[in-house]
């Protein structure tokens, strides 16, 4: 369970609870609701509770999960879905040593599940869809990865009230697996994030196929669509998303995502499903630099995370120090110096250098920017910090991390925060030497 849980929440630690303890909890916690997990203001932390089966619910065990960062209400409601779902498994396979096959056959389907029962749709046409989605991850077209954009409602009006002059309707239906295993001409015309498809119905059949559209939004509504889009081509559509639909998408490495008008996001990578929930990394970074600067630097992450770009993003307190943890800093002569001097100044926030600095941020080496947004330095290695920035967080030795890109995380957050994206997508933020969030 609580591995489970760890590609929900960014959890610090866990450990057990005692049958008086959550007797305790259940009794005065406020749940809203929630039977298996909730969050506890008295403890400071999250309580899950397992029960045994029968008529009267037995509780069977409960555990304490400290977080590394705060959590919405989203986020409690999701998790309590997924432990119910979870619950019910032990209940049906109490002794999952003995029936490891059948245990390991449900485990590997409990997120689905989880999602399905999240979202509006029935739960077998949704793990029929999410599993077609997994199986045409490795289909191609003309020796290219084969990806989709599809929007999916209960009822065509939908979508058709919902995109109005970018859907154009097909003159006969497809079936949904039919039309993403077989017809290569939906292979064939679904390239990057110009062209989506849309499905309908409790078997998802595909009814048309639509331009996505352009964005037109104000501030306040590209900042709250922002942090649900894994790629900014997408905010435009994920804004117009009317309730009982969802987004299914692919990437060319092989991601899936499922975007819900819950305002969550699920993604699926390296064989693993993570609930994300971009908000929080955006409230993080927020406690730290100001709150548009710190969108458009979650908005670079994001986009390198979805091509699956590792890179190291580095934002200093103090910018009279960067000379003691980038070695060539204050050197007349640097490696990539003519990327470094014509990104450097650049600023996160417009889009148009956005895109310049992201193509930088894909050499080796760090992005350091400013708690203005401004680019201070790219494609620069960085440095040890020594003991007396180590004392001045409580810190006595170096850590040394799985990765050099971690362990340059890690020693640049002595100076500031340090966002490491993987080369498989998850994130981290690192501050003052402490690991204080993640996501995937």
């Amino acid at each position: 369970m609580i591995s489970s849980l760890k590609y929900i929440f960014p959890i610090e630690s866990a450990r057990p609870l005692t049958e008086d303890e959550i007797r305790r909890e259940l009794e005065t916690a406020d749940r809203n609701g929630a039977e298996n997990l909730f969050w506890s203001d008295g403890r400071n932390g999250l309580i899950v509770v397992l029960y045994r089966g029968g008529p009267e619910k037995e509780i069977a065990s409960g555990f304490l999960i400290r977080l590394l960062s705060d959590v919405q209400d989203i986020d409690l409601i999701f998790g309590d879905n997924f432990c119910q779902v979870f619950n019910d498994d032990i209940t049906i396979i109490p002794a999952q040593e003995k029936h490891s096959e059948v245990w390991m056959t449900l485990k590997q389907s409990q997120f689905s599940r989880a999602i399905a029962k999240f979202s509006s749709f029935d739960t077998n046409p949704m793990i029929k869809w999410l599993q077609i989605a997994e199986n045409s991850t490795h289909l191609q077209y003309e020796n290219k990865p084969f990806t989709f954009c599809m929007l999916v409602a209960k009822k065509k009006e939908c979508i058709q009230q919902t995109l109005q002059d970018n859907f154009m309707p097909f003159s006969n239906v497809v079936p949904f697996e039919k039309g993403i295993m077989e017809e290569k001409w939906i292979r064939g015309s679904m390239s990057g994030h110009a062209v989506g498809i849309a499905g309908y119905g409790k078997d998802g059949d595909i009814f048309g196929m639509f331009t996505l559209p352009e964005s037109s939004l104000n501030e306040e509504e590209i900042e709250t669509n922002t942090l649900l889009a894994p790629h900014e081509d997408l905010i435009p559509l994920i804004a117009r998303m009317p309730p009982k639909t969802f987004i299914m998408l692919t990437s060319e490495n092989g991601s899936i995502y499922i975007v819900l008008p819950k305002r969550t996001l699920f993604h699926k990578t390296q064989g693993k499903w993570h609930y994300v929930n971009y908000a929080n990394i955006h409230t993080t970074l927020s406690d730290f630099i100001e709150k548009h600067i710190a969108l458009s630097v979650l908005r670079l992450v994001l986009d390198l995370s979805y091509e699956r770009k590792g890179t190291l993003i580095f934002i200093p307190e103090n910018e009279e120090l960067l000379d003691e943890i980038i070695p060539d800093y204050c050197q007349n002569e640097k490696v990539n110096e003519t990327l470094r001097s014509t990104v450097k100044g650049l600023n996160v926030c417009h889009k148009i250098h956005r895109k310049i600095i992201m193509a930088a941020a894909k050499v080796d080496g760090a992005v350091v920017i400013s708690k203005n947004g401004d680019v201070l330095d790219v494609s620069c290695m960085i440095g040890e910090p020594d003991e007396i920035r180590l004392n001045e967080h409580g810190l006595k030795n170096l850590e040394v991390l799985p990765g050099a890109r971690s362990t340059a995380a890690w020693n640049a957050s002595i100076y500031g925060i340090a966002i490491k994206v993987s080369d498989d997508g998850p994130i981290t933020i690192y501050k003052h030497g402490k690991l204080i969030t993640y996501v995937g």
